[in-house]
């Protein structure tokens, strides 16, 4: 996740439906026509930015996905197709790609799209400051070390054979480079633009483009003219800033918007409420959560029993059918089973005597000696945290749950700056690499606790040269297996996917990935 704009009040958004002259000084007049042929969709905020090179928020990549292709793309049941890239060929151990590239895409510019501008869109990508996800996916190829350092200004490992084949050379074994999200952009265009050119155009190949917006509150995207995929559902789509909690739902209920993701507190209340049951959609998560627990912050986290102790303590069962009324997943590891089903693992148990035996063999005995220690959370999960709070609190474990403002979050949580905290992490392709080497290698920006394991980073190093499908699994199975077995962060129940939809919208709008089926 990244920072975003304080919510904006339902009353305002209500104030701005419904406030024609305000809306004309920001929209084009187009914009202003009855809201037949248009999609509402509420967000709890827009993020701060919508620069597609830069994006690292998943809510971000919610309105991204409406506007920007990457190489390739991913079913509903999450199988890699085709995207920009027609086919793509491995060589030297994964570590030389090959990509055939589309003919006849068009930008929403009306430039034609070519494989120059993947090579662009790469090293604009890198010479944006901080991580990214696009950051993450090429650290890998050749070159990309000089240009995070700003000793180079083109990526040496990418080389553009023709307008439509693509070379990639890698330092090292990525047998999951094509399946990275990439968001490709016109890069004539936006080095014509300037800095400040994603609020005021968009220059992908999406079936969407941007049609305006008002900063913190709405953004517009209407049919592209030149989307090679034909008709869309929609003329167009307004993503409306609906603040969090019930106001969303009451939105939806108003019909003031078509489309609303439920919020992890809200579920159970809609779900138990009849008069949604037509509206509820629901799909698995390729999600993990987990609270993170920092050693070098409270001394007993660095104890292997404790951290046992505390994931003993947890009824993830119980926590599924009874807080999440069913609609949830238990996760006996840290990728979630659609990615990757591995029967190497042990069930995560609800044990609360084998808890309270583990924290006495660590000299902690009903919890005596532990630092008292803060979980930071966000607004929206504190009736889920409350529980397992609680549950420590039971067995003698000094926790205590903190809500923490959003942006402060976000900010804080990255620079491990918690004793203990919520992370979450959704896929962006759909291979358990995405899980174990972005979150656990040693090496990896986004691991959350620092966690590291020499035998891991070998068996994961291995794997990214495997191309045959089982071996890679059988090398991934091994690696989560040493993960769980040290347990660095403790694995929590994954909620589904669960969003209200007006009947215009089909079951299928929302992916695993977090994102909607716009075209």
């Amino acid at each position: 996740m990244g920072p975003v704009l304080p919510a904006v009040h339902r009353r305002q958004v209500l104030g701005l439906l419904g406030a024609v002259a305000a809306a004309r000084a920001v929209l084009p007049s187009s914009a202003l026509a009855a809201l037949a042929g248009t999609l509402r969709i509420g967000i709890k905020a827009l993020p701060a930015s919508l620069n597609p090179l830069t994006v690292n928020d998943l809510v971000a990549r919610q309105i991204l996905g409406s506007m920007y292709e990457s190489l390739t793309s991913v079913d509903p049941e999450g199988r890699i197709l085709p995207g920009l890239a027609l086919s793509w060929e491995a060589s030297d151990n994964a570590r030389r790609w090959r990509l055939a590239l589309r003919k006849g895409v068009l930008f929403h510019t009306g430039r034609p799209f070519t494989a120059r501008d993947v090579k662009r869109s790469f090293e604009a990508a890198l010479a944006s400051e901080g991580a990214n996800f696009a950051v993450l996916a090429l650290s890998k190829v050749q070159g990309f070390r000089a240009m995070r350092e700003r000793t180079a200004t083109e990526l040496s490992g990418v080389t553009v054979i023709d307008d439509h084949t693509l070379e990639v050379v890698c330092d090292e074994p990525c047998a999951i480079f094509p399946f990275a999200r990439f968001n490709i952009v016109d890069g004539e265009a936006i080095a014509q633009a300037g800095p400040n050119w994603h609020r005021e155009m968009s220059a992908g190949t999406g079936p969407y483009r941007l049609a305006g917006s008002a900063e913190g509150i709405r953004v517009d995207v209407e049919a592209s003219p030149h989307w090679r995929g034909g008709a869309v559902p929609f003329e167009r789509v307004s993503f409306l800033a609906t603040g969090i909690g019930n106001d969303g739902i009451g939105l939806f209920n108003d019909s003031q918007i078509d489309f609303s993701f439920v919020d992890t507190d809200a579920m159970r209340a809609v779900i138990d409420d009849p008069g949604f049951k037509r509206a509820l959609i629901a799909c698995p998560r390729m999600q993990m959560r987990a609270v993170a627990l920092d050693p070098r912050r409270v001394t007993a986290f660095g104890d292997i029993r404790v951290r046992r102790a505390m994931s003993m303590l947890i009824d993830r069962g119980a926590m599924a059918e009874r807080f999440f009324r069913g609609v949830a997943r238990v996760h006996n590891g840290v990728v979630p089973p659609a990615l990757l089903s591995n029967e190497r693992l042990e069930p995560l148990v609800y044990d609360p005597m084998g808890a309270r035996a583990l924290l006495a063999q660590a000299g902690y005995p009903d919890g005596r000696g532990i630092e008292p220690f803060t979980v930071h959370i966000v607004q929206e999960y504190r009736r889920e945290f409350v529980y397992y709070v609680s549950q420590w609190n039971n067995s003698g474990i000094p926790a205590k749950l903190v809500v923490a403002p959003r942006q402060e979050f976000i900010a804080r949580s990255r620079r491990r700056d918690y004793d203990a905290f919520l992370f979450g992490w959704t896929a962006t392709y759909p291979d358990a690499m995405n899980f174990l080497d972005e979150l656990f290698s040693s090496r990896s920006r986004f691991n959350p606790v620092g966690w590291a394991n020499a035998e891991f980073d070998g068996i994961v190093e291995s794997a990214m040269a495997l191309s045959d499908p089982e071996q890679r699994a059988d090398a991934y199975k091994r690696a989560e297996r040493l993960v769980m077995a040290d347990l660095p962060l403790i694995p929590l129940v994954v909620p589904d996917y669960v969003a209200l939809r007006s009947n215009a919208l089909s079951d299928n709008f929302i992916t695993p990935f977090g994102g909607m089926n716009f075209a």
